[in-house]
């Protein structure tokens, strides 16, 4: 069973430590958005203390009792004033098993609970593993634009119905 667990500290050192080995499975992924494979402590502190300024909410996804993934999401992006999803990553171990689906079910439930209607997220140039994935997901690119990193990216939004 996947279960999505709210964070309620993402700066503490046990979450610091699950957000590290999550996300340095994945370390394409790290390069094409940070510049870089593998991630410091102090590199996931930079970029969560800023996500947690604007109110960003951190997810574990869990299957059974082993972190899986994480998922965030952004109530209300200052720049549009609409809800973003941050990151939704999944341990290489763990993908092509179906976490990532379930992993947006669930948090589209959460958002049709807080009676959020649509979402917004953006896709770096070049992951083509993402797009097809939020594509398939009911997303559609919306723009163009670039990210806090200065990478091209597009973003997509899903109008829930």
């Amino acid at each position: 069973m996947i279960s999505l667990i709210p964070v309620s500290n993402p700066l503490s050192s046990e979450n610091l430590e699950i957000q590290k080995a999550i996300m340095n499975s994945q370390p394409l992924f790290n390069r094409l958005v940070v510049g870089k494979e593998l991630l410091t402590v102090e590199d996931i502190i930079e970029e969560n203390q800023k996500n947690v300024e604007y109110g960003e909410k951190l997810f574990h996804l869990k299957k059974d009792n082993e972190h899986v993934g994480l998922v965030t999401y952004l109530p209300q992006n200052p720049h549009d004033n609409c809800t973003w999803i941050g990151l939704l990553i999944i341990h290489n171990e763990h993908e092509r098993n179906g976490i990532g689906t379930i992993a947006i079910e669930l948090l589209e439930e959460k958002l049709k609970e807080r009676k959020i209607n649509r979402v917004r997220l953006c896709v770096q140039n070049g992951n083509i593993k993402g797009a097809s994935f939020w594509n398939k997901h009911g997303f559609n690119k919306i723009n163009s634009g670039f990210d806090n990193h200065k990478n091209q990216i597009d973003i997509y939004e899903k109008v829930f119905r």
